[in-house]
């Protein structure tokens, strides 16, 4: 129940970056974040699909991955710890991407975020969502 639950708040989390950085044709904002479906809404079949797969990959990166890298970064940890924090986020995040966009390879599955500045963006929203799901479910 615990890896299912992982699976939703991480497919949440991406709906969430994905809906802050999606287009805003009212703006004129063009999009930060794309998925593989053209034109379809964050809320259509095609993109819960890669919200869902998406928290799966990023389920299974949080399992492997990231803590390879927090133990890795550790000396620094101590001095820098939201640098440190972003930076093993970054690093997951854009995993994420490669994993999706290119080790997975599936047609309708992709999620591309376009540009520094709003890769930037997307880590820290990406921070502080992964530190509100860890203080709410992992509170021992």
């Amino acid at each position: 129940m615990k890896i299912l639950i992982s699976i939703i708040i991480n497919a949440l989390i991406l709906y969430i970056i994905t809906y802050l950085l999606g287009p805003n044709p009212i703006k004129w904002i063009e999009a930060g974040i794309t998925l593989a479906c053209d034109n379809c809404s964050y809320t259509s079949l095609e993109a819960l699909k890669t919200y869902f797969i998406g928290g799966i990959v990023l389920g299974v990166i949080n399992v492997t991955i990231r803590p390879i890298l927090k133990i890795l970064s550790l000396p620094l940890f101590f001095l820098f710890f939201w640098a440190v924090v972003f930076v093993i986020n970054a690093i997951v995040l854009r995993l994420f991407t490669y994993i999706i966009n290119d080790v997975l390879a599936i047609s309708w599955v992709a999620y591309s975020i376009n540009g520094w500045i709003n890769f930037v963006i997307a880590v820290a929203i990406f921070t502080v969502l992964n530190m509100v799901y860890s203080l709410l479910f992992f509170k021992k």
